[in-house]
Order: C-alpha cells, then structure tokens, then sequence
C-alpha cells in the first residue's frame, strides 16, 4: 500500500481569530524556550 494512502488527510479551515491565536502561542513558546526567564507584561486597562 502507498503511504498517501496510508496517511490521513487534515483539510480544514481556520478562522482568522484561530490563525492569530496559533500565531500568538508560536511566538510565546520561541521567546520562552529562547530566554531562560522570559517577562510578559500585561496592561489590563
């Protein structure tokens, strides 16, 4: 058997809010796995 036979086939579509999301989490996880105490400031306001 072929193995793109074999293997599934992901076809799915994501929001844009999705898109910057994953985004977002991809930078968090670089800069935090890059820094060995990495900061993330927050204003609330």
């Amino acid at each position: 058997m072929e193995r793109a036979q074999t293997m599934q086939r992901c076809d799915y579509l994501l929001s844009q809010l999705d898109v910057l999301e994953a985004e977002s989490v991809h930078i968090i996880r670089e800069v935090a796995a890059e820094f060995e105490r990495p900061v993330l400031l927050f204003s609330g306001g």
